[in-house]
């Protein structure tokens, strides 16, 4: 039976991916245990990117592959979907900590204090009241991390901080599906936009983010 298109895209893009991985463990002279233990896949997982038989990997797997193999966010993602080449991380790997705070408006602190009490008051029992607290507590916090969080990938992405490390950190709060009731769907895209992630911009899109970014350091 031939293959079908999907097939040979597919086989494609686990030989091109195969062909890229094998040539850089060469060049760091890592194993596969010694990438995993780097952040990378698990070995079994390794063994079968080199030979070639990787199908449907996940943006979390090609993710440690770049933490693994020193490639900036996105390599990964970029061979894998779009048969191109991963750009290896510069000499500087350490993670750009600030800022040091963010702006909070009051009543965003307010919420967040009642939402905390709530808890603590109903911590002691087992009232069903409890889980419509901590909701509100996720979604009082939620605004907090998410501006953290955006002025945090700026700041490595200005700086060249390693976004690898990062995204790994980063990774399930910036792989989660967006909610249009509960996020923001321009600030989730631009997150994932910073973080070198595959998401599809319009040429608008791009460049606003792009402008928003210079205009954040000034």
């Amino acid at each position: 039976m031939a293959a079908t298109g999907s097939d040979s895209t597919d086989d494609t893009s686990a030989r091109r991916l195969a062909e890229v991985v094998v040539a850089r463990m060469g060049a760091l002279h890592r194993s596969r245990r010694r990438v995993h233990l780097r952040g990378g896949p698990t070995e079994p997982t390794l063994l079968k990117i080199e030979r070639g038989e990787a199908r449907g990997l996940t943006p979390k797997t090609l993710r440690r592959l770049d933490i693994g193999l020193d490639w900036t966010a996105g390599s990964a993602e970029n061979v894998y979907f779009a048969g191109g080449n991963p750009t290896p991380l510069k000499e500087r790997t350490g993670i750009v900590t600030g800022p040091p705070g963010v702006y909070v408006d009051a009543e965003t602190i307010t919420e967040l204090i009642t939402a905390a009490h709530e808890i603590g008051d109903l911590a002691e029992s087992e009232s069903p009241s409890m889980r419509a607290a901590a909701r509100r507590l996720d979604a009082t916090i939620q605004p907090l991390y998410a501006r953290f969080v955006t002025q945090l990938l700026e700041a490595n992405r200005r700086q060249g901080g390693a976004l690898g490390p990062l995204v790994a950190i980063l990774g399930p709060y910036l792989d989660r599906t967006i909610d249009p009731a509960r996020d923001n769907e321009e600030e989730a895209r631009y997150r994932r936009w910073l973080a070198g992630m595959r998401v599809e911009l319009d040429e608008s899109t791009r460049r606003r983010f792009e402008t928003r970014l210079t205009e954040a350091s000034a």
